[in-house]
């Protein structure tokens, strides 16, 4: 699935040669100051009988203050008007991004997402629209590209209306086509919604029975209509205040992700004194090795190891080829060390059965030649090789006349009994 292929590649998006480079939100003062005047103020009274001309030379100099703010913003732009309208999404966000520029938000585009993807595999910046139709890898991408706000715009509907006339005995139709567009700005750290609207376009076209206006052109002019509202929108809401000041970026968390099979065990079998084969009621737990981590969509490394995350609530999950897919909704703090245990798919299953099927043909206390101990070591080997790890103990094993050798794990080794 491209979806999936391309979240991997977001996760290395994080390297600085492939982020492109852009300004943060910033606050901007300007100061005009006029050119000083000069005002006289004469003011005359009696004093003592005689009259007293007082003259007062006041100089005032004007100082004007503008402050501009610049909001660096990742947008986001979708459709749920119906599937006909799909490829009406790319031109939307030109529409939003030329008339939102001009009030003061610095558009990070859904292209630029595509470039920075396109530079490490060009065959994955097709499913670039996949990835940011999921909300929590919007968040994501627009935190790797270092945005403090997403725009999320969406086409919510597209109507057309028909009514006919009867001008002074020329029939026509009145057709009214309306399209309504949605728009929130959401923190670039948590997703929290910081305002919101809904602006409303229509037009009215008159056709007769021989005329009929492009609806694919009405919808481009009510969009780009639409855009203009948007801006207005925006602008108005800026103005008041009611887009609050980025929440700063928390500090990561590095947390420790190990791996088990769940309920995935094998015989501790052991070659003793004169190759005589030995088999534990014990058993040996098996994990498997390099599995791929994703958080809130996007891969961030492998397991067992550490990874590296923002703390707080975000959706993890855990893959590899041959086991189910493992999901949990987890709160990332710091040094926290966490056991996923897979469960084998079916077609996994199968395979696990042929690799050990060597093992159903072994009995307790059956003495092999040097060569069936080479054959079955050999398949051990294999085994520990197929990308499972056999969760022994080294730790020395000695019995009276020689010294055991564990099947799995290294030479004269007890598996861990705990």
């Amino acid at each position: 699935m491209k979806f999936l292929h391309l979240l991997a590649l977001l996760g290395i998006l994080t390297a600085p040669a492939s982020i492109p480079v852009h300004a943060q939100s910033t606050v901007t003062t300007e100061r005009e100051v006029a050119a000083p005047a000069t005002r006289v103020e004469t003011k005359t009274y009696i004093k003592d009988g005689k009259a007293v001309t007082e003259r007062v030379v006041t100089t005032v100099q004007q100082e004007r203050e503008a402050v501009s703010k610049t909001y660096k913003a990742a947008v986001f732009v979708s459709n749920r008007a119906g599937k006909a309208y799909d490829d009406k999404v790319a031109s939307l966000e030109d529409y939003i991004t030329g008339q939102v520029t001009d009030v003061g938000i610095s558009v990070i585009s859904r292209e630029t997402a595509a470039n920075a993807v396109a530079r490490i595999d060009g065959a994955a910046a097709n499913a670039t629209d996949t990835a940011l139709a999921q909300g929590s890898s919007a968040v994501r991408l627009a935190q790797t590209l270092g945005a403090d706000y997403l725009l999320q715009v969406t086409l919510t509907g597209f109507d057309t209306s028909a009514r006919s006339v009867d001008a002074y005995g020329v029939q026509a139709v009145n057709v009214t086509d309306t399209a309504r567009v949605t728009y929130k700005i959401l923190d670039g750290q948590t997703g929290a919604s910081l305002t919101a609207d809904t602006v409303k376009v229509s037009k009215l076209v008159q056709q007769s029975e021989t005329s009929a206006s492009a609806q694919a052109d009405v919808l481009d002019e009510l969009l780009a209509d639409a855009s203009k509202k948007v801006a207005a929108s925006l602008k108005t809401r800026i103005d008041a205040g009611r887009i609050a000041a980025p929440i700063a970026a928390q500090g990561l968390v590095t947390v420790t992700i190990q791996t088990e099979a769940a309920d995935l065990t094998i015989p501790d079998v052991r070659i003793g004194v004169e190759n005589t084969v030995s088999i534990s009621e014990s058993k040996i737990r098996v994990s498997p090795l390099s599995v791929t981590v994703e958080v809130d969509g996007v891969a961030v490394g492998s397991a067992p190891g550490e990874i590296t995350v923002k703390p707080g609530l975000s959706k993890l999950r855990v893959t590899r080829e041959g086991f189910k897919p493992w999901e949990r909704t987890v709160n990332f703090i710091k040094g926290q060390k966490l056991t996923v245990a897979l469960e084998l798919s079916d077609e996994g299953y199968a395979r696990w059965k042929d690799s050990t099927a060597f093992l159903n043909g072994l009995k307790n206390g059956a003495k092999l030649t040097d060569g069936e101990v080479k054959v079955l070591e050999g398949k051990a080997k294999s085994l520990e090789q197929s990308g499972f790890k056999v969760n022994t103990t080294a730790a020395p094993a000695v019995t009276v006349n020689n010294i055991d050798r564990a099947l799995f794990g290294p030479d004269s080794a007890i598996p861990d009994r705990k």
